[in-house]
Order: C-alpha cells, then sequence, then structure tokens
C-alpha cells in the first residue's frame, strides 16, 4: 500500500509539474502573440487611434483592405509617378542587401586577419574590437552626419557605408571566433595542393564559417532594414529617395505633430514590411541554428 502511495504521489507530482509549466507556456506564448495579432487586427480595421480600440474588438466584426489599398496602390506625393510606398520598400531592401554584402566582405576579412595573420597588437586590436560592439549605433548618427554632409555623400552610398561598421565589427568578432575553431592545417594543405591563401581563404575558410556568414547578413540586412534615425537623417528632405520606414512615418501622418495619427496605416506598413523578414528567417533558419551552435561551443 506504501509503495502504492508514493507512486501515486509521485505521478500526481509529475501531473500537477507538467500542468503548471504547460500553462505558465501558454500565458508566455499569448503574452508574445497579442502584441502582433493586435496590430494585424488594427490594419484590417477602419481604426485609426489606438484609445478607440477596446477589448471587445479583439474578435473582429468587420475586416476591410481599406488600409492596405491606399499603401500598395495611393500616390500621396505628386513628385513620385509609381505608388509611393511599394518604391520605398524596393529602396529599403536595396539598402538593406548592399549593407549585408558590404559587411560580409569586411567581418570576413577582418575576422580572418585577427585569427590566421601575426600583427602587432594583435590582441590589443580584437580586444578593442570587442568593446566596440557594446558602442550603440545612434550614437554615432550626428557625427556620420557631419561626416558624410561635408563629404557629400547624404546619398544612398552613404547610408550604406554608415549602416555597415554597426554590423561588420560585431561580425569580425564571431567570424573570428569562428574561424579559430577551423584547422589550419586545412588551408595549409590546400596552398600545398596549388591554392593561393585567397583561394584557401574562399574555398575553405568561407564555407565552413557559412553559418556566421548568414548571420552577418541577416544582422545587416536587419538594421539597414529597420532604420528610421540615420535615413531620416540623411536623406530626410527628399522624398524620392526615402525608406519604407520614412515613409510610413509620412503616411501615417507622424511627421506632422498637428495631424491625427492613423494607426491603421502604421499598422498595415508595418504588416508589409515584416513580410521581407519573415521570409529571411525562414529561408535562414537553419544556418542561424548553426551559426548559434557553433559559436555556442566556442571558447
Amino acid at each position: 500500500m506504501r509503495r502504492l502511495s508514493s507512486r501515486s504521489r509521485a505521478k500526481a507530482l509529475k501531473a500537477l509539474r507538467l500542468t503548471v509549466s504547460y500553462l505558465v507556456l501558454i500565458v508566455m506564448a499569448a503574452w508574445s502573440i497579442l502584441p502582433i495579432y493586435y496590430i494585424i487586427l488594427i490594419s484590417f480595421s477602419n481604426v485609426t487611434k489606438l484609445f478607440a480600440f477596446s477589448a471587445r474588438d479583439l474578435i473582429p466584426s468587420h475586416v476591410t483592405l481599406a488600409a492596405y489599398r491606399q499603401l500598395l496602390l495611393g500616390r500621396f506625393l505628386p513628385t513620385i509617378k509609381a505608388p509611393n510606398f511599394p518604391l520605398w520598400v524596393m529602396h529599403s531592401i536595396e539598402l538593406a542587401a548592399a549593407t549585408s554584402l558590404l559587411s560580409i566582405v569586411l567581418a570576413m576579412v577582418a575576422g580572418y586577419g585577427l585569427s590566421r595573420l601575426d600583427m602587432p597588437a594583435k590582441k590589443t586590436l580584437a580586444m578593442f574590437t570587442y568593446i566596440i560592439t557594446f558602442l550603440p549605433v545612434t550614437a554615432t548618427t550626428v557625427p556620420l552626419f557631419l561626416l558624410f554632409a561635408r563629404l557629400h555623400l547624404l546619398n544612398y552610398v552613404g547610408l550604406v557605408l554608415a549602416y555597415t561598421p554597426g554590423t561588420a565589427v560585431f561580425a569580425a568578432f564571431l567570424a573570428k571566433l569562428a574561424i579559430d575553431s577551423i584547422p589550419p592545417d586545412y588551408e595549409e594543405s590546400a596552398m600545398v595542393d596549388g591554392l593561393s591563401r585567397f583561394g584557401a581563404f574562399i574555398r575553405i575558410v568561407f564555407r565552413l564559417a557559412m553559418p556566421v556568414v548568414a548571420l552577418t547578413a541577416l544582422l545587416g540586412f536587419l538594421g539597414a532594414y529597420m532604420d528610421y534615425a540615420t535615413a531620416y537623417a540623411f536623406i530626410g528632405i527628399n522624398p524620392k529617395m526615402w525608406t519604407a520606414m520614412l515613409g510610413l512615418y509620412y503616411l501615417a501622418g507622424l511627421y506632422n505633430p498637428a495631424s491625427a495619427p492613423n494607426y491603421n496605416i502604421f499598422a498595415a506598413g508595418a504588416v508589409l514590411m515584416g513580410i521581407p523578414l519573415m521570409a529571411l528567417f525562414l529561408v535562414s533558419q537553419r544556418m542561424m541554428t548553426k551559426a548559434y551552435s557553433s559559436l555556442a561551443g566556442i571558447k
């Protein structure tokens, strides 16, 4: 009887732990999903003010595509002949893609140099690179604006050059760690077979460090795609060059303090801007898992 009672107690405690664990997970999942659901819900409504949206509206009774139609087909600025918002999204994607490519090149070259090449003050330089990663990127917006204004680079080229260091410095430190874990014998064997150091870097190191390359591309794309402050400082006066973030703030009425913000427009724009990011995350999910697992095992 005692054995049966102890077993039943153990089973009851196990069931109680599982129940509590699942309840906590359900609450955390609901808490995480609710803001996304709230934004999507507002985007399909005519509600333009957040405080006009009550708890009863969490289950929609009327769905409209007016906000999406206005964003995708609207021509708000007469100086731009094409629909404005899709054009601005393309600008954001182009800037983000260029930032990702340049960040990959700089990060991998810097990481390889810190890992493989013998140079004076190598450890000091690596430590300095690590410390720079803690500097917030927004703190450099004003100095970069003043510098690039003198160089006449307040354009897309200047934006890419301004976005890149924020990703490349952090990614260079990750690339160094990843390359440290690759045995130098692989490159030496390839060079014995006739490859140059650059050829060994491309064919051996670059391929083995591909998870870090994918992580760098994702970070570079995300930082440039979602930026507002630097883009506003560089190209805010030229609507033809606006990115999606600048255009979205303008269309939602957030530029003009005297106007009432249209939060349904803002929510619809946020949903549309999230589609490329969601696709990018889905495509690179496996590579991200490999990157995090490989970096987690590096000491």
